[in-house]
């Protein structure tokens, strides 16, 4: 391996370490966002997306820098690059390092990988959370408003009307 190549994959090295660092502390701005969800603090949850929004942006131009450096190992190992798909291109570059850097970008890629599938998951389970709060806040809202404006029981006919009630009829003498 060329002294090129081996810095390029040190590079790719860092630059792995320096993501899986930046899904980490977005994965705990998930974990935090569920707290804040359940305390529901309007404030607390401003900050908490602004952190989030942060650290997808740093995310964004690491990917950009990673995506770079691997481009610039396939050519150097001129390999195709039109073969290599998203998926199976660190898989690719782990057949042609040395044994200390395929065991750091092994490392590196499970670790991503981990935090993806767990930040993922986190990230499903606060969308519920937030689904069905706003569940319950549609249904609240409907409920106050009936409240203040319950419009009218009785149809022309003179019969009860049936829609919108909240509760059973006990009685109907009055």
């Amino acid at each position: 391996m060329n002294n090129e190549l081996h810095f390029l994959y040190d590079s790719l090295i860092s630059m792995l370490r320096n993501e899986v660092d930046v899904y980490s502390k977005l994965h705990k701005c998930f974990l935090n966002e569920r707290k804040i969800l359940a305390g529901s603090s309007v404030d607390e949850l401003y900050e908490s997306n602004s952190r989030k929004e942060t650290c997808i942006l740093k995310a964004r131009m690491v990917e950009e820098v990673r995506i770079k450096l691997v481009e610039r190992i396939i050519n150097a190992l001129n390999l195709d690059g039109k073969d290599l798909n998203k998926d199976r291109t660190l898989s690719t570059l782990l057949l042609h390092g040395d044994d200390g850097q395929k065991r750091d970008l092994e490392e590196c890629r499970s670790a991503l990988r981990s935090l993806l599938m767990d930040i993922h998951e986190l990230n499903d389970r606060n969308k519920t959370l937030l689904d069905s709060s706003r569940f319950y806040v549609r249904k609240s809202i409907d409920f106050l408003g009936q409240l203040i404006s319950p419009g009218a029981t009785y149809l022309n006919t003179g019969r009860l009307k049936a829609n919108n009630l909240n509760g059973k009829i006990v009685s109907r003498e009055g």
